[in-house]
């Protein structure tokens, strides 16, 4: 009897799915990234280029990537999980680090009572977390008639949503480095902030979201792009600063026509969500520390007040007890708190009135906006986006989409009155796809642990009567510090990639933009109004 003949050997640096289009094979971090290849020496090393791996593989990268992120999110579950069975008492949400949105809004929210969000209660979010918020808390009247493990179920329910959410970041992340470096996803699907804050909020459904509109635009489909990253908006806003870098580099690649057809979907996407819980939601005051209505939906007044009045967001009105309120209508909440409220614990400018000794707006009344501090912020985030479009007309060859969108969304949270510490891990896809480089941006994820650690422990030290608790206050701030420097180093290292592209990672092999859509290889020239054209000729980016 023959013998067998021995299996095929598979080149591990090789893309089955690879075609001509696309030169290179298969990039693997442990034979790509400095900090990836030496973790694996402690099992071998890495894979040699003919490794014997057999005719069929199972284990693709992106079922690879998948169980990862799920490994990720059950540690993050039992990370939180203290806070779903012990109270909330001496502060044991922040000494146990186990804080989480999710489990606090199902009471602040009401909706342990049954309310409905808007409806009946407003809620401090735009429409579609609403909408995720009344999912999970009539999925839990369903499975759970103890009214006592309902909290509880409510957290694990929306954790299994926020982990489906999760799961289609890392696919759409994946997609989005393209065919040749899909375990750039791996820096997501082991995140250290995906364990911290995959369920502080509901921000993985506008980030799983905003990943479906970039995987359609990378697929020229703009029409479905401006969609989903419209319900992205609606979801969470910052999506929508995606519009100035994309229309600036379709400016300059002369594809203004798919722009239009995103931003026009992605404007009116939003607005055609919102608008009918909008135009059936009463409106609320606070009466006595308690969320009231004061006035009915603006359908139900239309007739009795008029258009305009009707569809004003705010109706100057009286309480129960016969004093005069100003009611807001309870979809609109979301937009009115974030006009009024002053410098959140982890931004910038309250470091500023810190070192200053005073508000930037001083002598308030309450529910007065502090217009200094609002138009500061506008002010500062219109400069760094001014730097960011003149970086993008201006670089020697047109940036990678990813790389301005990552660009962008730094300066928002840096300029931001408000930088929950959550709003962090939207930068996670965006970083590396914009510079899959793992020791910076797990740098940058420690000093990010570190602010959350020491601003949970602030926390403690401000609820002590006597002071003797916690940290102080110049701790925290040294955290944010470090922080902040940490995240400018992946954004030095970003930029230096804009400015000399021939150091830009992705690109090697001759890839242009992989998640650019209709950039993609589309000639390059820079826009001739803007200074002197560094080169005239028409090139291919």
């Amino acid at each position: 009897m023959s013998a067998a003949p021995p299996p095929p050997r598979v080149d591990l640096t090789a893309d089955p799915t690879s075609g001509p289009e696309r030169p290179g094979g298969l990039v693997l971090p442990s034979q790509d990234d400095p900090v990836v290849a030496g973790t694996t020496e402690a099992i071998g090393g890495p894979p040699g280029r003919h490794a014997l791996l057999g005719e069929r593989r199972f284990w693709t990268p992106l079922r690879w990537l998948v169980l990862l992120t799920l490994v990720t999110s059950l540690f993050g579950w039992w990370q939180k999980s203290p806070c779903r069975v012990h109270a909330w008492v001496d502060e044991y949400q922040y000494t146990r680090g186990c804080y989480t949105d999710v489990f606090a809004l199902y009471f602040a929210e009401r909706l342990n009572e049954g309310k409905t969000p808007y409806a009946e209660h407003p809620v401090e979010y735009p429409v579609v977390i609403g909408g995720v918020m009344q999912l999970a808390a009539k999925t839990v009247e369903v499975i759970e008639p103890d009214l006592d493990e309902r909290p509880r179920r409510f957290y694990d329910v929306t954790w299994l949503i926020l982990t489906a959410c999760a799961l289609v970041v890392v696919v759409t992340t994946a997609r989005l480095a393209g065919r040749r470096r899909p375990w750039d996803a791996a820096i997501f699907a082991t995140a250290p902030l995906l364990v911290l804050h995959g369920t502080t909020n509901w921000d993985l459904v506008a980030m799983a979201l905003a990943g479906l509109g970039l995987v359609q635009w990378s697929r020229r489909h703009p029409l479905a792009a401006g969609v989903l990253l419209g319900l992205a908006t609606a979801t969470k806003l910052y999506p929508v600063l995606f519009l100035v870098p994309l229309f600036a580099l379709c400016l300059r690649a002369k594809q203004l026509k798919a722009f239009a057809v995103t931003a026009v979907a992605m404007l009116l996407t939003p607005v055609l969500v919102s608008l009918p819980v909008y135009l059936t939601s009463p409106s609320f005051a606070d009466v006595g520390g308690t969320q009231t209505q004061v006035a009915a939906s603006p359908l139900d007044r239309l007739s009795d007040e008029g258009l305009v009045r009707a569809l004003s967001p705010k109706v100057e009105t009286f309480g129960p007890d016969g004093a005069p309120v100003v009611g807001v209508n309870a979809a609109y909440r979301f937009f009115q708190l974030n006009t009024t409220r002053p410098a959140d614990w982890d931004s910038g400018w309250r470091v500023l009135e810190k070192v200053i000794g005073h508000p930037l707006d001083q002598g308030l009344a309450p529910g007065e906006a502090p217009h200094a501090l609002n138009r500061g912020v506008a002010l500062s985030f219109l400069f760094c986006l001014a730097l960011i479009v003149l970086l993008a007309l201006k670089a020697p060859r047109r940036p990678r989409l990813m790389q301005l969108l990552f660009l962008t969304v730094v300066a928002f949270l840096m300029t931001n009155k408000v930088w929950s510490p959550q709003f962090s891990i939207w930068l996670v896809p965006l970083a590396l796809l914009a510079r899959p480089r793992w020791r910076p941006l797990l740098a940058w994820q420690a000093a990010e642990a570190m602010v959350l650690l020491t601003r949970f422990y602030f926390f403690v030290r401000n609820s002590d009567p006597n002071g003797q608790k916690g940290i102080g206050d110049w701790w925290f701030i040294t955290a944010l510090g470090l922080r902040n420097a940490a995240l400018l180093v992946v954004v030095a290292f970003v930029v230096r990639d804009v400015l000399a592209p021939e150091k830009d990672v992705v690109r090697e092999g001759g890839v242009d933009d992989p998640a650019g859509g209709v950039l993609d290889e589309a000639p390059d020239r820079e826009a001739s109004w803007v200074g002197r054209p560094l080169d005239r000729r028409l090139v291919k980016a």
